[in-house]
């Protein structure tokens, strides 16, 4: 993905980027990396929609102020690519409203997320 997207002219910023290493990134709570990301307008490809219903990481996200699109978590790499340029016209334009909001990208386009109430 990242590849792709550079080739596009896109500046990419990864997990071992955020975080100095691949090793540092890897298991760093959600809400740490959008802590480390709050301000700085970028926009959020993911795959773990649990973010909009953990309460601290919700928290978090909203702190943050960046637009957040998620992925199908099963997708391949492949299919990852497909929906994220068959996509990025409305990725671009929607990233671009000054009020962050979350996305996620479908086979049908991109959609609002919805954030489900949790159960009691």
């Amino acid at each position: 993905m990242r590849r792709c997207l550079v080739a596009l002219g896109y500046t990419c910023h990864t997990p071992p980027e955020l975080f100095g290493t691949r090793i540092e990134s890897l298991g760093a709570a959600d809400t740490e990396w959008l802590g480390r990301i709050a301000g700085t307008g970028w926009v959020v490809l993911n795959r773990d929609a649990k973010i909009m219903e953990r309460p601290d990481e919700l928290v978090a996200y909203r702190s943050a102020k960046v637009h957040m699109f998620y992925l199908p978590g099963e997708a391949t790499r492949d299919q990852l690519l497909h929906l994220v340029e068959s996509n990025l016209a409305d990725i671009v334009t929607l990233s671009a409203d000054r009020t962050p909001d979350v996305w996620k990208i479908t086979h049908h386009g991109v959609e609002r997320f919805v954030v489900r109430k949790r159960g009691r």
